[in-house]
């Protein structure tokens, strides 16, 4: 039984498949929309938790990586309608292993919620003044697993199916964009190990319910 999302070639977006495709994408849509709202009243304390390892203590304070680090709104509203328009499939695979993504961070959030120490970050240069935007902007919760980390590796893994040749470029950034979040001290080494695990079941197995529900 066939159960891959194969790579697709211009012709089979969403503009040329049929309502049950359009349908699909839809309700992923919506639904990926509702867990998004949850984020904010989950992300409070008190923790249970605070993963800080020694190596977390090593780790310095980058401030260029913020730009990789807030990069992934624009990677996300670019990778949307290039999958809509080209592969219908890989859109619905993305947006289903967007959802699992965030069930499965949410279980987290709700019932072992942890914590991560941010530094104070001084200087009124462009850096400085988009990471404390970034930090003003999201609480200190909501951190294992990274959803900043697993969203980019769902992002990159698609990009890949997509097209090979030009996805490997987009998956290195989005590669970036995860090691970026332990060095702007939004998350530790662990909650970063933990989106990518995280994001690497949630592809295999949308990849697999979309190919067989398209098989």
């Amino acid at each position: 039984m066939r159960t891959a999302v194969r790579p697709e070639a211009i012709g089979e977006g969403i503009q040329h498949r049929g309502r049950r495709d359009l349908v699909i994408v839809l309700m992923l849509a919506a639904v990926l929309a509702c867990l998004f709202s949850l984020y904010e009243p989950l992300n409070r304390g008190p923790e249970q938790w605070v993963l800080k390892t020694a190596l977390d203590e090593r780790i310095p304070l980058v401030k260029p990586l913020v730009v990789p680090y807030l990069s992934i709104f624009v990677v996300a509203a670019v990778t949307l309608p290039v999958f809509l328009f080209r592969s219908a499939r890989v859109a619905q695979s993305t947006l289903l292993a967007a959802v699992l993504t965030l069930a499965v961070a949410y279980i987290f959030y709700a019932f072992a919620q942890t914590y991560v120490a941010r530094p104070v970050v001084t200087g009124d240069d462009v850096l400085s003044r988009s990471l404390r935007l970034v930090y003003g902007n999201d609480n200190a919760y909501n951190c294992f697993p990274s959803l900043h980390t697993a969203l980019s590796i769902v992002m990159g893994v698609h990009w890949v199916w997509l097209t090979p040749r030009t996805g490997k470029y987009v998956a290195a950034w989005c590669g970036l964009i995860a090691v970026s979040t332990v060095f702007v001290h939004q998350h530790y080494v662990a909650d970063m190990a933990g989106g990518i695990a995280v994001a690497g079941v949630a592809c295999l197995v949308s990849r697999h319910l979309v190919g067989a529900l398209n098989g």
